[in-house]
């Protein structure tokens, strides 16, 4: 999400859990910056000394971790899916049959009753009795 702020600075909001939150807190305490400063340097590499590449691999390890979660979440609503296109069919299935069934009953039934008519005699047919 990216809202404008003051001046030529947006804001981009990201979602961590509160475990990865702590360890980008941490780190930029060891840094004496802030939060904020942190993932900017990490990102955009703006100093490069040795304890920035530890930095950035730890931001990696945090990032790829958010990674393999969000993997594990599209497999497991991919086979939700799965399942419920599955129980659709079934169900879709089940009620052609129902209706194919209904179907037979109801012709069978006017079969019969033209059978029925059939046998009555003219003047029965005409006066309904």
């Amino acid at each position: 999400m990216v809202g404008c702020l003051t001046g030529n600075r947006v804001q981009i909001i990201i979602r961590t859990t509160d475990t990865e939150r702590d360890q980008v807190k941490k780190l930029a305490q060891e840094k004496d910056v802030s939060m904020n400063q942190f993932i900017l340097d990490a990102i955009f590499d703006s100093t490069s000394d040795s304890s920035d590449s530890k930095s950035d691999i730890k931001m990696i390890e945090i990032l790829e971790g958010q990674l393999a979660k969000k993997d594990e979440q599209i497999e497991q609503m991919q086979k939700l899916l799965d399942q419920q296109q599955q129980l659709t069919l079934q169900t879709n299935q089940q009620i052609q049959h129902l209706q194919l069934e209904e179907t037979k009953e109801t012709e069978k039934k006017l079969e019969a009753f033209e059978e029925k008519e059939a046998k009555k005699g003219f003047f029965s047919r005409w006066f309904n009795s």
